[in-house]
């Protein structure tokens, strides 16, 4: 099938690098606006003086040195701390050293491959329950915003599976919470980069403080329920419940149970919903490969139940993923900071540099993708795939540090296109062109507005 190039939305960086105040007013609007055209040519960029404000780092084999060879040297930032710790506290994502290998430790079981497998009827029972919903609307074309009905199924997931016993209510005002904090997050992001007093007002500071506050009372109720209950299940909170320190023998705190509980609860069904929103976009721009996964599921699946076994024979579908998972990544960006001074790329970097990994830049970038900013699935044909280093391509991270629900959200993305694109067909508005706005994940501006047309 002869397929039409198309080129979706993307971001226009800045021709140059600008002049703090107007670098400052592009990032508070969305930070993908304020990298210049540079890093998407270059291995390395830097912004500043002799003592860089921030270093931008592409290059492959440099980003490899960072999150894996030389991790050690390179963790994790004041900024990451700063900006989520009132809403997740020491969890996962923001835990250094043996705190946080001993939390990664105890948080795997539920991730592991065999474990995985068991989640699928449910992933799939959200799914159906989404198109029930559409349905409901009756048989007539209609838009929607896909953005918040994916959302809700993907919180729907986790809230049955790795996070069990999440009431409606509850989850309703963690994802009020969630939006309400990230809104305006650049603004810290901002204030974090200048070194400003962690007091300083901002737009939006009450009403991320609020959020926080909000969230935080729900996950702690949530902890002391279940611990009340017995913590009783072999869901992830249940395990955390019983876990005990490897050294001192004690029991994990309720504090870094609700810190985890809130990391899991705020970001774990969030990369999954972007990357199938963006997905639904896409496919509504290029029906010809909608028509294509279609025709994938027809062949594979038929009448038949989508399951494991077969989710597991759906090339097609992995790579049309993969590649909106490249040009739209779900998690845009990653910070480290150099712990000493270090030469990287043959540039000079003093302690402590901003060191940013931006993905969204990576997997657009000009040396590493030919004609990058097209969709082109057949990229990650098998034998193209095979050709990529390990870092050209991480839409969830590298690394020690690698998103642990990497391959929970993998899963879940094609259980769910599959059940979706079986009843449904979206098209393009023919009006919407979403910008890609990072605030932790990667959203599209104004949501997205796509018809649903029953089938």
């Amino acid at each position: 099938m002869t397929t039409t190039a198309f080129y979706p939305p993307t971001v226009t960086p800045s021709a140059r690098p600008l002049p703090l105040l107007p670098f400052l007013g592009r990032f508070v609007r969305n930070p993908l606006r304020a990298i210049p055209r540079a890093v998407y040519h270059e291995p390395i960029v830097t912004y500043g003086g002799k003592r860089p404000l921030i270093a931008w780092v592409t290059g492959p084999a440099l980003v490899e040195n960072i999150l894996l060879k030389n991790a050690e040297q390179f963790p994790k930032t004041r900024l990451d701390r700063r900006v989520l710790k009132p809403i997740i506290g020491n969890g996962l994502l923001t835990a250094q050293g043996e705190s946080w290998r001993w939390q990664r430790k105890v948080a795997s079981p539920p991730f592991r491959h065999a474990e995985l497998l068991g989640y699928v009827p449910t992933m799939v029972d959200a799914a159906v329950n989404c198109v029930m919903h559409w349905r409901s609307r009756g048989s007539s074309p209609f838009v929607t915003n896909v953005e918040q009905d994916l959302t809700d199924t993907t919180f729907s997931i986790i809230a049955r599976t790795i996070l069990a016993g999440v009431s409606t209510r509850d989850g309703d005002a963690i994802k009020r919470a969630g939006r309400a904090y990230l809104d305006p997050i650049s603004w810290e992001v901002a204030a974090s980069l200048l070194q400003l007093p962690e007091t300083l007002w901002h737009p939006g500071k009450g009403r991320m403080r609020r959020a926080a506050v909000e969230l935080r009372a729900i996950v702690g109720n949530l902890v002391a329920q279940r611990r009340a209950d017995g913590a009783t299940g072999s869901d992830l909170v249940a395990r955390m419940l019983a876990a005990k320190d490897p050294d001192t023998g004690e029991p994990m705190s309720d504090e870094m149970i609700a810190d985890n509980l809130a990391t899991f609860l705020f970001a774990g069904h969030e990369t999954t919903a972007k990357a199938l929103t963006w997905t639904l976009y896409v496919l509504a721009r290029a029906p010809e490969w909608q028509t294509r996964v279609r025709e994938e599921l027809d062949a594979v699946i038929g009448s038949g139940p989508v399951d494991a076994a077969t989710i597991a024979k759906l090339p097609v579908t992995s790579r049309v993923l993969k590649e909106v998972m490249r040009l739209y990544p779900p998690a845009p960006v990653m910070t480290r900071v150099n712990a000493e001074d270090v030469e990287i790329g043959g540039i000079f970097l003093p302690k402590p540099t901003l060191i940013v990994i931006p993905i969204f830049a990576i997997h657009r970038h000009r040396s590493l993708w030919q004609d990058p900013d097209s969709f082109d699935p057949d990229r990650f044909l098998p034998e193209n795939e095979a050709r990529y280093p390990r870092t050209q391509f991480m839409p969830f991270g590298y690394g020690q540090r690698v998103c642990i629900g990497s391959s929970f959200a993998i899963l879940e993305a094609t259980a769910i296109l599959a059940t979706l694109l079986r009843n449904v067909r979206f098209e393009w508005d023919g009006r919407h062109l979403p910008e890609p706005v990072s605030r932790v994940t990667l959203r599209p501006k104004g949501g997205m507005p796509l018809i649903v047309r029953p089938l």
